[in-house]
């Protein structure tokens, strides 16, 4: 039997996904057209396909901490406004050929990859953080510092794939608008990660330091 935070985080996420789905329908006009470009459809799988993962994952989507950020309660809320707004926007333009750029197979397909990679990333380090994730920025009771796996290397690479997904989803709709999300986002990620760097160096001391020292913040021997 499920624990009941788990229960509710699969009933969340289907419903997230369902509104993502249902305003992107509704930004297109219909499924039909939604779909008839491979791209798209495969877009829409792959944001599927991760729904149908994290099902069996255990972690609560809104976990509390007994340390936590406040303000960025508010910014994960707002976040999720804005991806849901994006969901309606980016098929109602590329349909009406607004703000978007000459139809390119080759745009669209690099978007898909861009979208599946950073999906596929993002999960990985959801699932190695397991019971640990949170969609707040917090250190929960027995909280422990993950660096094994894919947090050897990147200190995020939950934010490093969501970037990476963000990015993709405009290409995918071929949309000029990814020239100023896309910076807007990273610099929402950055606030985000200096947050949750301080609050984690404030629970963990020197260990963490030593962790941060050794790795790279979202992208291997770049940055």
């Amino acid at each position: 039997m499920l624990r009941p935070d788990v229960a509710l985080k699969n009933f969340q996420i289907v419903v997230l996904f369902l509104i993502a789905l249902i305003l992107m329908i509704q930004g297109w006009g219909d499924p039909r057209g939604l779909l008839s470009h491979p791209a798209r459809a495969g877009l829409l799988v792959t944001l599927a396909l991760s729904v149908l993962i994290l099902l069996f994952v255990p972690f609560a989507l809104f976990a509390a901490g007994e340390q936590e950020i406040p303000s960025q309660r508010w910014a994960t809320f707002l976040a999720l406004g804005v991806v849901g707004g994006c969901c309606w926007l980016l098929p109602y333009a590329d349909r009406r050929e607004w703000f978007v750029w000459p139809e390119s197979n080759t745009l669209r397909y690099v978007g898909l990859a861009c979208a599946a990679t950073g999906t596929g990333i993002r999960i990985v380090g959801m699932i190695q953080l397991g019971d640990l994730f949170s969609g707040f920025v917090v250190v929960q009771r027995g909280h422990q510092l993950v660096t094994g796996g894919c947090y050897r290397w990147v200190r995020h690479p939950i934010y490093s794939g969501s970037v990476l997904a963000f990015a993709g989803i405009f290409l995918v709709f071929r949309s000029h608008l990814v020239l100023v999300a896309l910076p807007l986002y990273v610099l929402g990620t950055l606030w985000r990660i200096a947050d949750e760097e301080r609050l984690l160096a404030a629970a963990f001391g020197a260990e963490y330091e030593r962790y941060r020292k050794r790795t790279w913040q979202l992208l291997p021997f770049v940055y």
